[in-house]
């Protein structure tokens, strides 16, 4: 054989298989899909489930922001909620007042159904500037722009529509007590793009508190008259108008959680022993239920049967005490009680922003002045069998450091509102999640 042809013999056998070899490794390879672990590093999980119909998508995403972990669920073209986060800050400058009311709207998508929707409106305490926040998404609205600075304490009506406004006037130490209505603005002369303005007038300088009643409807007003503490009941607007008690006491905390009758507890010192009482709204009679107790502090139940009050002094204790058969009964934690709030729904049960540790102090005195502050949990009490649950850790879910004050449900009780003590931001905690 010719070495030429030899050559060429050899060239066509590497040709044939280099070529056997290429296509055994590389066309004649079956690939093994790989499944992703859930929550590995650098990755978003997106759920692909098939739409129920035409347009109509879910996506759900979790992404981590310096203070909250937030997991939302979104099914817009239904108009369904949001998964919002279980702790959500919804004010990052102080306010001076909230309310929450309950409304069901129609879907964007299907006019035939409603939901719910829960809406919030606060005030900031520097500019005056009203807000509002819903549970159908995370947007903070800028309702109102009219400017009323040093806003410290602010009472809503149910309806979300007017207030009673008390801060500082000018450069003065003195209060100022305002009823106020948001109005739209008139579109001709007001260039606003907010959707409302405020209007009102003024009220007595004599006002020292103003709560509101547990319908939304009225107030109490505790004013300070010739040395008296004299109790009103009024409209919002203080047109109508009926002196309910006359009495030397001055120093006292009011509330109104039952329609019946408004609270009357004197201000807490662990230097002195504390009194509380009901006041019949029909009759004006006085009833005592609580006495000689150092460092006072008492929220009634919704129908008045049931008292949870907190004792001061060099510790706190919380207690329970049946208004009908005057049994007393201590509660496994100790917190002040202005960090409690009634069930509406459920009257034999209460929230309180519980401290992890109580330090070394005079309660609930160091409390109020601010020397001491508290990290805090939620907990939840049923008063008929003692149980307590644990609700959240609002420091491991926040981030942060949280003293809860302020405590307040919305109608339907699925969210808990409380202000941060430590700098009067707003919060609102998912008890459902």
């Amino acid at each position: 054989m010719r070495k030429s042809t030899l050559t060429i013999i050899i060239i066509i056998s590497v040709a044939v298989i280099a070529a056997g070899m290429y296509w055994f490794f590389f066309y004649n390879k079956t690939v093994t899909p790989v499944t992703p672990v859930a929550g590995d590093q650098g990755f978003t999980t997106i759920n692909r489930n098939p739409p129920t119909s035409k347009g109509a998508t879910s996506t759900t995403t979790s992404t981590t922001t310096t203070g909250i972990t937030k997991t939302s669920t979104t099914t817009s073209q239904y108009g369904t909620k949001m998964r919002l986060p279980k702790l959500r800050q919804l004010s990052t400058t102080p306010v001076a007042g909230m309310f929450a009311s309950t409304t069901k709207i129609k879907s964007s998508a299907l006019a035939s159904t409603t939901i719910d929707e829960t809406i919030v409106r606060f005030i900031d305490r520097g500019a005056g500037h009203i807000f509002q926040a819903n549970d159908l998404n995370l947007d903070i609205e800028k309702i109102s722009n009219t400017t009323l600075p040093k806003i410290y304490e602010g009472y809503w009506n149910k309806n979300l529509t007017a207030m009673v406004l008390r801060y500082l006037k000018d450069d003065t130490d003195y209060v100022t007590n305002f009823y106020a209505e948001l109005r739209k603005p008139a579109t001709s002369t007001n260039l606003s793009t907010t959707q409302y303005e405020i209007k009102g007038k003024y009220l007595l300088q004599s006002i020292d508190q103003v709560v509101v009643s547990p319908l939304g409807d009225k107030i109490f007003t505790w004013n300070i008259e010739g040395g008296n503490g004299v109790g009103y009941l009024s409209s919002f607007d203080d047109k109508s108008k009926v002196k309910l008690i006359d009495t030397p006491l001055t120093q006292m905390n009011i509330d109104w959680q039952d329609p019946l009758n408004v609270s009357m507890t004197t201000k807490g010192s662990g230097l002195s022993s504390g009194y509380s009482y009901l006041v019949n709204t029909k009759t004006g009679s006085i009833t005592k239920f609580l006495s000689g107790i150092k460092g006072l502090s008492a929220k009634y139940s919704k129908d008045s049967k049931n008292i949870i009050y907190s004792s001061g002094g060099s510790t706190i204790k919380t207690s329970v005490l049946g208004t009908q058969n005057s049994t007393s009964t201590e509660v496994i934690f100790g917190t002040i009680v202005d960090k409690c709030v009634w069930s509406s729904l459920r009257k034999n049960e209460v929230y309180c922003a519980v401290p992890n540790e109580i330090p070394e102090g005079l309660y609930p005195d160091d409390w109020y002045k601010g020397k001491v502050s508290f990290v805090d949990k939620i907990w939840h009490l049923d008063t008929v069998t003692g149980e307590v649950h644990l609700i959240a850790n609002l420091s491991l879910l926040s981030k942060d450091l949280i003293d809860a004050t302020q405590l307040t449900l919305d109608p339907k009780e699925n969210y808990l509102y409380f202000i941060n003590k430590q700098d009067l931001t707003l919060w609102s905690l998912d008890l459902n999640q």
